[in-house]
């Protein structure tokens, strides 16, 4: 009888990560899309994860998101620059985990309950972001596209692809990839001795 137990426990699917279904979500949706035939088409298809940072509202494409954690504890490295807030383990693999507003505009993101780690990888390197909260999925079509940045805050202008708007909030592109080839991000090494 106890190996039954055994064998009904061993059968039950573990529950999803919250990350793992917004992937699955954003996957149907494009299966469901029409078929498009250039990039710009395809983009504006894909959903992008949206995030909120301090009054911004970003979107990160999917392909760029390894994993969404909350806060982990963070142990401080001496010598670095004040944005760069530490380095975290994320089940054996260190990170590093960066203040993305505080790089950006050099004001801190406040630590509240819905803070969140959004980890992007390149080259296989996991950087941490830390970002106000995550929102959700969001899908925009052409008919939302901003005609020209020219509005945007001048220190996240550089990093930024596109934007959209709905319902009079706008929702700007994040480009993860530009970010983490900025030698300004890469080299977090402070220079005050």
């Amino acid at each position: 009888m106890a190996d039954a137990a055994v064998n009904t426990r061993a059968a039950s699917p573990l529950p999803l990560h919250p990350f793992d279904i917004l992937s699955q979500q954003d996957k149907r949706i494009r299966d469901r899309a029409p078929v498009v035939a250039t990039d710009a088409q395809q983009s504006e298809i894909r959903g992008r994860l949206a995030l909120r940072l301090g009054s911004w509202n970003l979107l990160f494409s999917m392909e760029d998101v390894a994993e969404i954690i909350p806060a982990p504890h963070i142990t401080w490295v001496p010598g670095v620059k004040r944005w760069l807030l530490g380095i975290a383990n994320l089940r054996g693999k260190v990170i590093s985990v960066t203040d993305l507003r505080d790089f950006l505009i050099e004001k801190s993101t406040p630590r509240l309950p819905g803070s969140q780690v959004v980890v992007v990888r390149t080259e296989g390197w996991d950087y941490g972001l830390l970002v106000d909260e995550i929102i959700g999925m969001r899908h925009f079509g052409p008919q939302h596209r901003l005609p020209t940045l020219d509005g945007v805050d001048q220190k996240l202008r550089s990093y930024v692809s596109e934007g959209f708007v709905n319902n009079s909030q706008q929702w700007l592109v994040f480009n993860t990839g530009k970010l983490l080839t900025d030698p300004g991000f890469l080299n977090a090494a402070s220079t005050a001795s």
